[in-house]
């Protein structure tokens, strides 16, 4: 065993995603199997994809089949015109082929979930890196890469995989605008990449739009700071924040956030020009109703067991506020304690997986606030901290099943698990030199 562990110490960053790569593989054709010969039939159907944690991939796959069938019959302007979410789109090519092949299944999605898998493990080992060092990223990539919950929603069709990656892809632009003095021709470059993945972001997943709005307000404060402490205007950097803040404005407008025949499409609390499908009501109001109808339409999630304060409204701003430590405390810990040994609508396997992942994260966030105190002075820390924390806080005040909030949050663990590792990193380097003395 020790001699493994020396190999894999030797192994650089390309070699392990390679090894993540192949793992990745092995893992959804076990899931695939598993969903085949029914081995766990209230979890995964028989094309492997999941009944009882993402049931909104049995809706998802209808309909990338039926893209599929239409750019195949029809052809690709008929395809276009369909009404369907990105992801959809994305994976009707997979069911074209190899779905020809290998059926309307996850190994046919497999073909970009592994794409999108190994890119949310290269953004979070870039993230790390970029806030600390390569260590941190490298380790962070890998703690993420064998997450059981994450490891299992990749394989899925679903739009988590897509959304994760470039709101990922988000945080590290800001944080390089954060920590990094741009020259222009870098500069250019990553404004243009800015463009680019706030843009697909939003045609992913528009409703997820807010907490975007809220990473970059943040960051605009921090940048203020920065420039305050440097005494320096970092122009190239400036740039980029106004292309990063107009792009936020302005592509709600413009774009289209698909979503499934017959659901509503997201549309941008702020954007310009301000008004447009907005009528007189103020911000504020705007979210509320926003904050509202969304928790409303949880109530018609399939999975009502794991439900928290579902009899919640709220009918004023001043409700909200007084909801929010509720909300924080839900979005950063729940499912709670009392609720891990219950049987849940598949029985007790999935819940005793999430009593012990989350464990493990309430001692990574200590890790991530003790990280936070000690990295103080890094601007850039607290960026991925308070954007993750936000996020947390907001999916609190939305989503009322405990089972749907645990996979939407996923994103915002990693961003904690970026700043965890760092401390336990540090920790493992002491104990480390302490023994080879």
């Amino acid at each position: 065993m020790s001699r493994v562990l020396n190999q894999l110490k030797q192994l650089g960053p390309t070699q392990w995603l390679l090894l993540a790569g192949v793992f990745h593989i092995v893992f959804t054709l076990s899931v695939f199997l598993v969903g085949r010969f029914g081995i766990l039939p209230n979890h995964f159907d028989e094309n492997g994809v999941g009944i009882s944690f993402s049931v909104d991939g049995v809706v998802y796959r209808r309909v990338i089949t039926d893209l599929a069938d239409t750019l195949r019959q029809q052809g690709l302007v008929a395809w276009f015109n369909s009404k369907a979410p990105l992801h959809c789109r994305i994976y009707s090519f997979s069911f074209i082929f190899p779905g020809n092949i290998l059926g309307h299944n996850i190994l046919a999605a497999e073909l970009f979930n592994l794409i999108f898998y190994l890119g949310i493990l290269m953004v979070v080992y870039f993230l790390g890196r970029e806030i600390f060092d390569e260590k941190v990223g490298l380790l962070s990539a890998v703690v993420v890469a064998v997450w059981p919950s994450f490891l299992v929603h990749s394989t899925q069709l679903i739009r988590d995989p897509i959304s994760t990656f470039f709101l990922l892809g988000v945080m590290l632009i800001l944080a390089m605008l954060l920590r990094r003095t741009l020259t222009w021709k870098v500069g250019i470059w990553i404004t243009l990449a800015s463009i680019v993945v706030l843009t697909v972001f939003w045609a992913a997943r528009g409703n997820f739009w807010n907490i975007v709005q809220a990473a970059v307000g943040i960051a605009m404060m921090l940048f203020l700071l920065r420039v305050w402490r440097e005494r320096n205007l970092l122009l190239p950097n400036l740039i980029l924040l106004f292309v990063v803040v107009a792009t936020v404005l302005v592509v709600p407008t413009q774009i289209q956030s698909t979503t499934t025949s017959g659901v509503k499409s997201p549309t941008a609390v702020i954007a310009l020009p301000f008004g447009l499908n907005t009528s007189s009501n103020t911000i504020l109001t705007r979210l509320r109703n926003q904050i509202s109808g969304r928790r409303h339409g949880f109530l018609k999630y399939q999975a009502q067991g794991s439900n928290i304060d579902a009899d919640v409204t709220f009918n004023s701003d001043g409700d909200i506020i007084r909801y929010l430590p509720r909300a924080t405390l839900i979005g950063f810990f729940a499912p709670f304690p009392r609720m891990w040994f219950g049987a849940g609508v598949s029985g007790h396997s999935a819940r005793l997986l999430s009593a012990m992942e989350m464990l493990a994260m309430y001692l990574l966030y200590a890790a991530a606030v003790y990280c936070l105190w000690r990295e103080r002075r890094k601007l850039y820390a607290w960026l991925i901290f308070l954007t993750a924390s936000v996020g947390m806080i907001a999916l609190g005040l939305v989503v009322i099943n405990a089972g749907a909030l645990y996979r939407f949050r996923f994103v915002f663990w990693m961003m904690m698990i970026v700043l965890a590792v760092k401390p336990i990193s540090d920790l493992r380097f002491k104990i480390s030199n302490g023994r080879t003395r």
